[in-house]
């Protein structure tokens, strides 16, 4: 809880600190299919396969040319299907049965994007995001199982491209990729981090 205050303030000074330009800014959405490959204890307990099921998105409002804020929201849709193999459910009770594993993220991040280089014709940024993530953990030895949904915390760090449609465009195409850590402490797994590649568009709003 006491990161998630830290990130939390550190993104709302951020979002603050240039009141003077606010007037000046212009509101942008990011649409970004989203390639997430499960990594550490996601990928060896869990889901061995990348997800090619995902988006990501977000509204965010430009402060300057170099900075901008606003709301990240995404889905990613996880599925593994275990071989047939013995699993025991008790001490004295073994099953045979194929495992199912299916796990959906649901994302809702604070954000912020840092470009460095605004002079440039491709503009290179930084990003960091924190908030909340809601997980639906589904769980099946053969037909036998069930599931659950969770609120968990969720942070990521990335670095990205946008690369403008004209000369004097703020639209433009975006390429990017982050990493994502999401802790989850249910049934002895420890976290769902994934590191994640996007393509999409920037358009300008307003």
């Amino acid at each position: 809880m006491k990161k998630i205050k830290i990130i939390i303030a550190v993104l709302s000074a951020i979002c603050l600190s240039h009141p003077a330009m606010a007037q000046q800014g212009t509101l942008k959405l990011d649409l970004n299919y989203n390639y997430s490959l499960p990594e550490g204890g996601f990928k060896s307990g869990l889901v061995n396969d990348n997800s090619s099921r995902g988006f990501m998105g977000a509204l965010m409002y430009s402060f300057s040319d170099k900075l901008s804020a606003g709301l990240a929201f995404g889905y990613q849709d996880y599925y593994q299907k275990y071989p047939r193999a013995v699993y025991s459910t008790s001490k004295t009770q073994d099953i045979s049965a194929v495992l199912t594993n299916s796990i959906q993220q649901t994302p809702l991040l604070l954000k912020a994007k840092y470009f460095p280089l605004t002079a440039s014709y491709l503009k290179p940024y930084i990003s960091l995001g924190a908030g909340a993530n809601v997980i639906q953990f589904d769980q099946y030895l053969g037909e036998f199982g069930g599931g659950q949904t969770n609120v968990g915390f969720r942070t990521q760090g990335g670095l990205g491209l946008l690369i403008p449609f004209s000369k004097f465009s703020s639209s433009g195409v975006n390429l990017g990729a982050n990493y994502d850590y999401a802790p989850y402490n249910k049934f002895g797994y420890s976290n769902l981090n994934s590191l994640n590649i996007q393509a999409g568009v920037t358009i300008n709003m307003r």
